[in-house]
């Protein structure tokens, strides 16, 4: 089974949906914007910061990139040279 393509909404549209969940509730919102429930609950915890991004931008997409942390725990041979890492026995 073919797996389904990801989607990104931009910041226009969820607070759209976040209006339409404070009206009729975010089972509603899932159903009528067909999107998950959860991704409806999500948007309502971000509620404050999403005015501040622009409109049009696809915001808050996931988690943030882990190559900070991966500097800090020392993994920094294997950020350097990634093919000889893992070439090793």
């Amino acid at each position: 089974m073919a797996a389904e393509k990801r989607l990104a909404y931009d910041a226009e549209f969820k607070l759209k949906a976040i209006d339409y969940a404070k009206e009729r509730g975010n089972r509603a919102v899932a159903r009528e914007f067909r999107i998950n429930e959860r991704m409806v609950r999500r948007w309502r915890q971000q509620e404050d910061e999403l005015p501040l991004t622009r409109k049009i931008k696809e915001s808050f997409r996931g988690r943030k990139a882990r190559l900070g942390e991966l500097q800090y725990h020392g993994h920094q041979s294997m950020l350097e040279e990634p093919a000889s890492y893992h070439s090793r026995k």
